[in-house]
């Protein structure tokens, strides 16, 4: 069960990807977040250590990520709204 759970993991770090060389950046990120996720669950389980520690890394950049970008959308909204006025 445990190695299904590694290949689910990479799986969605992989289509993670895919999503991001299309352009949906903000989706790339959530699904490499979930992908993580994985990573982490299996790397307790193996007490993969130096791995669980990248994969929290990596969370926490994502989620920095879409944090500028919904901050960025929210500028980009307020600058419509002041152009329309």
């Amino acid at each position: 069960m445990i190695e299904i759970l590694g290949w689910i993991s990479t799986t969605m770090i992989l289509l993670g990807a895919f999503v991001n060389a299309k352009g949906f950046y903000k989706y790339a990120m959530i699904i490499w977040i979930i992908g993580d996720i994985g990573w982490i669950t299996y790397d307790i389980y193996i007490h993969n250590i130096s791995h669980m520690f990248l994969s929290l890394v990596i969370i926490g950049i994502n989620s920095f990520g879409i944090y500028r970008i919904w901050k960025q959308s929210l500028q980009n909204n307020k600058s419509d709204k002041e152009l329309k006025n």
